[in-house]
């Protein structure tokens, strides 16, 4: 070979390398740019995740301020009704001593009748016994 045959043929080679470079540099290039439609595709898709969780986020939110003031207005309800048992329960516990002192005064007043009862019975049998056991001739002198 002669010289310059060599160098065209070291410049066919080198030109045929630099072809299969290019070729290379080609597929890479194709290959980053699928890569950057599927990063894109991911990124949108991810976005569209995070603005879907923000929304649910702020619904939860929104039902937790929601809970707290039920359980608010619940809290006070409970709070209203033990106050009107508390003074239900008081006024039915005035009633009940109102109750015992008449049921104490109405106690008093039967053993009052009572004891009269007993006193009435026992002159009637004294009575009894004096004029079964009395000669009754001497008591119509005295009146006479």
């Amino acid at each position: 070979m002669y010289p310059e045959e060599q160098k065209f043929h070291d410049l066919e080679i080198k030109v045929s390398l630099l072809g299969k470079d290019v070729e290379q540099t080609d597929r890479i290039c194709e290959k980053l740019s699928e890569s950057i439609a599927k990063i894109q595709e991911l990124s949108v898709n991810t976005m569209q995740m995070i603005t879907i969780h923000e929304q649910r986020h702020e619904q939860h939110e929104k039902v937790e301020t929601n809970l707290k003031d039920d359980i608010r207005d619940l809290h006070d309800r409970m709070d209203q009704v033990e106050r009107h048992i508390s003074e239900r329960i008081d006024a039915l516990r005035n009633d009940l001593l109102e109750h015992k002192k008449d049921d104490n005064v109405v106690g008093n007043t039967l053993k009052e009748i009572d004891r009269y009862k007993w006193m009435i019975l026992g002159a009637a049998i004294a009575i009894g016994w004096i004029i079964g056991n009395v000669n009754l001739g001497v008591f119509g002198t005295l009146f006479k």
